[in-house]
């Protein structure tokens, strides 16, 4: 197992040193997520720590709202949005992550 999953990281790492992660990074690790345990925590570690990031850089003005329940499905709206959007592939996770996030659970109405 960590073999494959080397294999499956290991140009997007290479690029990675220089450029960070994009779409397509997301897009596989969310992907499997419900199929491999470890894409599953990696997907979910890497979503957790962006929503962290984004909200205290934020200060309060985060562009999208996470409850609970949202944080388990968002793996597959993140899924779901990308495929809608491929030229998400080659932009910036960051950048994909933001809009994904911000149409799929938009803060507007909420508390």
């Amino acid at each position: 197992m960590s073999v494959w999953l080397g294999l499956f990281f290991c140009v997007p790492a290479q690029a990675s040193e220089l450029h960070g992660k994009n779409g397509s990074v997301i897009l596989r690790m969310c992907k499997s997520a419900d199929k491999v345990k470890t894409l599953s925590v990696m997907c979910h570690s890497y979503l957790d720590g962006y929503i962290d990031a984004a909200h205290h850089y934020s200060k309060g003005k985060a562009a999208f709202c996470l409850d609970a329940r949202d944080r388990n499905v968002a793996p597959g709206a993140l899924v779901e949005w990308i495929d809608a959007h491929p030229e998400s592939l080659t932009q910036p996770a960051a950048e994909v992550m933001q809009k994904a996030l911000a149409e799929r659970f938009p803060c507007k109405g909420r508390k």
